[in-house]
This record gives C-alpha cells, sequence and structure tokens, in this order.
C-alpha cells in the first residue's frame, strides 16, 4: 500500500506527528540509546544538525506527563516515543538518516506514517527520490509494501597487504590536500559523476574536512579533475570517496590519487584498508582489485521510493 494511504488512514491514531524542536534533542538522544528498532546513516553530520529541518519528525507518546520523573530530567521536554530524518544533501535525492522507534508494537504503522508525514515536505523541497541504506535487516520486509524497490547495493572491500601496482607518472597532474575554496568545485564534479542519489554537496564536503583522516584533490593543468577522502577506521583507514572526472577517467588520475592515499596511510602505520562502492560501478571495481582490494562478500542494499 502506498505511503500517502497508510498516512490517510492512519492519520487518526498517529497524529501527534510533528516536526522536531530543540527542545526535543535530550529525548531524542535518550531515544537512541533505548529503542527497539534504530537506523543510522548521518555520515558527517550529528542528528541534531536538522532539527527545524521539514524532514525531522517526532511522534511524543501519548501518555507524556509534565510532572513525571522523566519529564523533569529531561526539562520538561516530551518523551518520545519514535523520530525519522529525512534530508536531502544535496538535492534532487534525499536519504532516510536516521530512524528511531521505541516498541515493536505497532513498528510497522508507525514507520510508513512517520515516513508518509515527510513525504510533501520533501516533494516541496524538489526531492525525486528517497534513498535507504539497509544496513539493518529489519525495515527491508515493509520498504516493498510502500513503494520502496532496490536500486543498487554496496560491496565492501578490503586491502590488509602492503603491496602496491605500478602507478605510471600522469603528465599535467598534481596532487595536494583540500582548500576550503575546492567545495563548490568538488560539488560540480560530484553532480557530473554520480547521479543524484550518490552526489556529495558543497556542504557535506565542507563539513566532512575537520573529521577527515585525509582528504585531497588532482589537479590536471591547474583544474581539479578528482579527489580522495579517507576516515580513520578501527584497526587502519577507510576510504570513503574516490571521485575523477568522467572525461578524465583512463588517464590514471584514479591510480595516482590512491597511490597518494596509500602513501599517506603507510607513512602512518596504517595496513588495513577499507571501502565500500557500487555494485554497477564497474571501473571502480576494477581499480580496487587492481590495487589488491578483495571483496569481503559483503553487500548492504539500497531501497529507493520515487517521490516526485
Amino acid at each position: 500500500m502506498e505511503l500517502a494511504n497508510l498516512w490517510s488512514r492512519a492519520s487518526g491514531s498517529l497524529d501527534g506527528i510533528r516536526k522536531a524542536k530543540k527542545s526535543d534533542a535530550e529525548s531524542v538522544l535518550h531515544l537512541l540509546k533505548t529503542a527497539v528498532y534504530t537506523h543510522m546513516h548521518v555520515d558527517w553530520y550529528l542528528p541534531g544538525d536538522w532539527i527545524g529541518s521539514p524532514g525531522f519528525v517526532v511522534l511524543p507518546k501519548p501518555e507524556f506527563n509534565s510532572h513525571s520523573l522523566t519529564a523533569k530530567l529531561f526539562q520538561n521536554s516530551p518523551e518520545i516515543a519514535a523520530c525519522l530524518i529525512a534530508t536531502p544533501d544535496p538535492l534532487p535525492a534525499a536519504w532516510v538518516r536516521l530512524v528511531a522507534i521505541d516498541r515493536a508494537t505497532q513498528a510497522q504503522d508507525t514507520l510508513a506514517n512517520l515516513l508518509a508525514s515527510v513525504l510533501p515536505g520533501l516533494r516541496a523541497q524538489g526531492v525525486a527520490q528517497l534513498a535507504w541504506l539497509t544496513v539493518e535487516n529489519w525495515p527491508t520486509a515493509w520498504l516493498p509494501k510502500w513503494g520502496f524497490y532496490q536500486g543498487s547495493e554496496i560491496e565492501t572491500y578490503v586491502k590488509t597487504d602492503r603491496t602496491l601496482p605500478p602507478i605510471p607518472e600522469v603528465p599535467g597532474l598534481t596532487i595536494r590536500q583540500v582548500q576550503s575554496t575546492d567545495f563548490d568545485a568538488l560539488a560540480e564534479l560530484e553532480a557530473i559523476s554520480f547521479t543524484p542519489i550518490w552526489r556529495q554537496s558543497a556542504r557535506a564536503l565542507a563539513v566532512a574536512r575537520p573529521q577527515t583522516f585525509s582528504f585531497d584533490v588532482a589537479l590536471l593543468d591547474g583544474q581539479i579533475v578528482g579527489y580522495q577522502l579517507s576516515a580513520r577506521a578501527e584497526g587502519g583507514a577507510h576510504l570513503v570517496r574516490l571521485t575523477v572526472h568522467p572525461e578524465k577517467q583512463g588517464l590514471g588520475i584514479g591510480s595516482a590519487l590512491l597511490g597518494h592515499a596509500f602513501a599517506y596511510y603507510h607513512r602512518r602505520g596504517l595496513y588495513h584498508i577499507s571501502l565500500n562502492t557500487q555494485i554497477e560501478n564497474v571501473s571502480s571495481h576494477k581499480l580496487y582489485r587492481r590495487f589488491g582490494f578483495e571483496s569481503t562478500g559483503q553487500r548492504l542494499p539500497i531501497w529507493i521510493l520515487d517521490v516526485a
């Protein structure tokens, strides 16, 4: 059944859903620690960064008592039974960033109504697709009922040895650390290189910068044509992003960026390197295997709902 129909049908029983406020922050944090069902895919952000956006909604507990001990502990902010964050960054795609539901009873209906409640706001912003990376299995039986379909999968690769393939020199190519003035150009590169659900915004890259382990850009004859960013991971590093301009692929720029990143990892004694890539990105699989990465066999589904 479509989400719009579910919302219309059940709005009487779950009409307490509203946009999150700053005063909900502590209750949401408490819910994340105690919820029966949770989903988190916040990337470089914190949940509080989205408070006030139309895609951050909460369902207060109907039995909330402002004189209870819990209310006093949380400064009279209502106890939250469920919450959901779905935001675009950038348009025209949005991701389900966070879900928390405090009990198994009626969880399916609760999630359906949380999702349905944010759809009008997402449409108004110009969102065409809503994506969900299902790290956990609990929502997978429900999503197809609401119109979600599996659009892709993410495959995990790992490399633990120190060997690297020969990396040919690319004439006119230089690699340097990212600068704050690069983000608009990198966002343009993302728009050229990827379909909407996979793009990174200038804002997201700026937020990521202080949290990264390494963040390099590649310039060919002075023009930005690629970049990589990596984060520390347990026991090593994780290659979060490697992007090369589509018209410049095949020149060795991806290999140069990856080799530069590995030199940085190894200087710091890190040899366990992981990454994720879309199963349909054939060129990336070829590059990573050339560098000695091996698939772990783990694949995570991407579910998509056409919103427009």
